[in-house]
């Protein structure tokens, strides 16, 4: 089988394939759902911040051809998979990595304002919430140290345009923290996007979208609902697949 051929399989796989380093965090559906609401075909340059093994930044680079990611991750493992995950699926020219904590981004070598869009799926779990991962990497992952959604919201504020935007994906109990460090940034809320488990149940994240220096006025979308049924019987909705397709892996009895 050629390169090409590789390459071409590889994107009709995506996300399955991508190489997650064994110890690490494993992405989540969560990612997908925000690479979707960020959309790509308006932006030409993108900085996915805690990338990852980069499947946010990967999946933005598939939907736009004159895209251009920067994909900063403190550990160097999972920057070395997000690599490596660029050169399978054929976008390696578009995808550069940073080894970088997100509170030194000046020091970084990233320009202030350099970029059109900024994602992030933060870690947000607290430290004294549920059981700590088995390996040090997945729990840096995961469990959100103090300061550290600050970091992330100073951080896109550095990073994004005048009247770019920034995107992120965070529960929805802690939505009003969020609010507050994006308007004491300069980010302006302006779309908001909350999530259910159920049609019956309260919402457990939201998707946000804030531009910087942008005029007050915030759109709040239809809320997604992920699944539907009960038990064996439980899938993922039409109106999830219809929203973010690349969670048909993860789809029941289809």
């Amino acid at each position: 089988m050629s390169k090409e051929q590789d390459i071409i399989t590889a994107r009709e796989y995506f996300p399955r394939g991508l190489f997650q380093p064994e110890g690490t965090f494993r992405f989540s559906m969560d990612a997908l759902i925000l690479a979707r609401f960020a959309g790509a075909a308006k932006y030409r340059t993108a900085v996915d911040l805690g990338t990852g093994c980069g499947v946010i930044g990967l999946t933005l680079l598939l939907e736009n051809e004159r895209l251009s990611v920067t994909g900063v991750e403190l550990q160097p493992v999972l920057l070395e998979a997000a690599l490596r995950n660029a050169v399978h699926l054929g976008v390696s020219e578009r995808f550069q990595g940073i080894l970088s904590d997100v509170g030194a981004l000046r020091a970084s070598g990233l320009g202030a304002e350099s970029a059109d869009l900024v994602v992030s799926n933060p870690p947000y779990r607290k430290t004294n919430q549920g059981r700590h991962a088995a390996t040090q990497e997945r729990t840096c992952a995961l469990f959100e140290t103090e300061g550290a959604l600050e970091a992330f919201i100073q951080g896109a504020a550095f990073l994004v345009k005048n009247k770019g935007t920034f995107c992120c994906i965070f529960p929805s109990e802690r939505l009003e923290e969020l609010l507050t460090l994006c308007s004491q940034n300069r980010l302006t809320p302006k779309r908001l996007k909350f999530i259910q488990s159920k049609a019956d149940q309260n919402s457990t994240l939201v998707l946000l979208e804030a531009r910087k220096n942008g005029n007050c006025g915030i759109v709040v979308e239809p809320p997604l609902v992920m699944y539907s049924g009960t038990g064996n019987d439980t899938a993922l909705t039409d109106g999830a697949l219809e929203y973010c397709p690349y969670l048909e892996c993860n789809a029941r009895g289809r």
